[in-house]
């Protein structure tokens, strides 16, 4: 899954939310962040204005809500988040899952929301340093070509670790562009090469076409890490939302098969069952940026059969036992639908022997990664819990080092 109601027909900007120009707003930064003057894209007059806005501090955000700071499940919302997410509330009731799907009914309007997808996505995250190389290929898949986009750190001697990563963006949108930025934090603050997965979409591409590219492309990556400077013994899977489904059915497939196994698994707020009974479900699943109805029409676009959506590859806790899974570390936003079901998963993998870490950032929603060129908390997430895998992959296999969160 990934955030719908603010990327979708019903976002709302920060500076539009405001209805102020961000410069006639006293007291602006003196020192532009790196995301304000991105060298991969050129910005247009709103989104530099949005972008400058979302540099003030999380306290001059908190003077401006409408109402006092929300507090859930004994977590506060960062002030940001919640601005943003009470103007987003005010601008109409969560989208309804017939909407949804309307809104993904031809090839036209899809291919539309992809591209804004891509862009708001790349544009709110932070540019971090250049990558000593980045190289785009055609990998062979089971079913034809798989894109894939490799990024090599700078300053990284010998054999790298490598992260084979699928974005998120409830396998109906998003690509190696949207991400482009966040995979190179996390290759700079891991130290790991990244192998991005193009893989195929929904609904032109149900299940298990975006499993099996996922499969596919780690073997690939397992068999020809040498070609470009990675260590094939110290391989990781990762992703966010339903790329978080994504390397969980590759480590299970791999746990079950012959071939090449990850070490590590980073996962993002994942989706790890097509349920929805969490109690986190009840507590957020409108006006945080995940909303149920998304959640539906998603779920049916990617699993349109019925028996598909109780797939052992896809439904990660029907499994009678996760043993054999690869090192987990398991990262969940507080104010999420599907924070319940990733605290669930790392319970799960313990209970079956597999070393697993459970991170809850309490004051962030869904999607944050994509937020770190505006909301500090976000990038202070990303950097974290990247440094943890890359510590993990250095170490003896099977080693976390980090106090896990509560």
């Amino acid at each position: 899954m990934k955030a719908h109601a603010l990327t979708l027909a019903r976002a709302v900007t920060l500076a539009a939310a405001l209805g102020l120009a961000a410069p006639a707003i006293a007291g602006q930064p003196s020192a532009a962040r790196s995301v304000l003057s991105p060298p991969d894209m050129q910005l247009t007059a709103a989104e530099r204005e949005e972008l400058t806005l979302g540099q003030r501090p999380e306290s001059w955000f908190a003077a401006q809500l409408k109402g006092p700071r929300e507090v859930v499940d004994g977590q506060r919302l960062n002030a940001k988040l919640q601005f943003l997410m009470e103007r987003t509330r005010k601008a109409g009731p969560p989208e309804t899952r017939d909407a949804v799907l309307a809104e993904f009914d031809t090839p036209e309007k899809r291919a539309k929301i992809r591209a804004s997808v891509d862009r708001r996505w790349a544009m709110r995250t932070q540019v971090t340093q250049e990558m000593a190389a980045v190289e785009d290929r055609n990998i062979p898949g089971r079913d034809g070509p798989i894109p894939v986009r490799i990024y090599r750190p700078v300053g990284a001697e010998g054999p790298l670790p490598v992260l084979v990563y699928y974005h998120g963006g409830g396998f109906v949108f998003a690509s190696v562009k949207a991400i482009d930025r966040v995979v190179r934090l996390i290759a700079n603050e891991a130290k790991v090469i990244v192998v991005s997965v193009d893989y195929r979409l929904a609904p032109e591409h149900p299940y298990p076409a975006a499993h099996n590219d996922a499969e596919d492309a780690f073997g690939w990556a397992a068999a020809n890490a040498a070609s470009f400077g990675g260590d094939p013994v110290r391989m990781a899977v990762g992703g966010d939302s339903a790329g978080g489904n994504l390397a969980l059915s590759t480590s299970l497939r791999a746990a079950k098969g012959e071939g090449p196994k990850p070490l590590y698994q980073l996962l993002y707020y994942p989706a790890v069952s097509l349920g929805q009974d969490e109690a986190s479900y009840d507590l957020f699943d409108e006006g945080y940026s995940l909303d149920r109805g998304f959640m539906e029409a998603v779920t049916q676009l990617t699993f349109p059969k019925p028996v598909d959506r109780v797939a052992k590859d896809a439904e990660i806790l029907s499994n009678a036992s996760l043993a054999g899974m690869p090192a987990t570390i398991v990262v969940t936003a507080g104010f999420d639908p599907l924070r319940d079901q990733g605290r669930r998963l790392a319970r799960r993998l313990q209970a079956d022997g597999v070393s697993a870490i459970y991170l809850n950032y309490d004051s962030l929603t869904h999607s944050f990664l994509n937020w770190s060129g505006v909301v500090e908390e976000a990038e202070t997430a990303a950097r974290e819990t990247a440094a943890v895998l890359g510590r993990g992959l250095r170490s003896r296999p099977g080693e976390l080092a980090l106090r896990p969160r509560p």
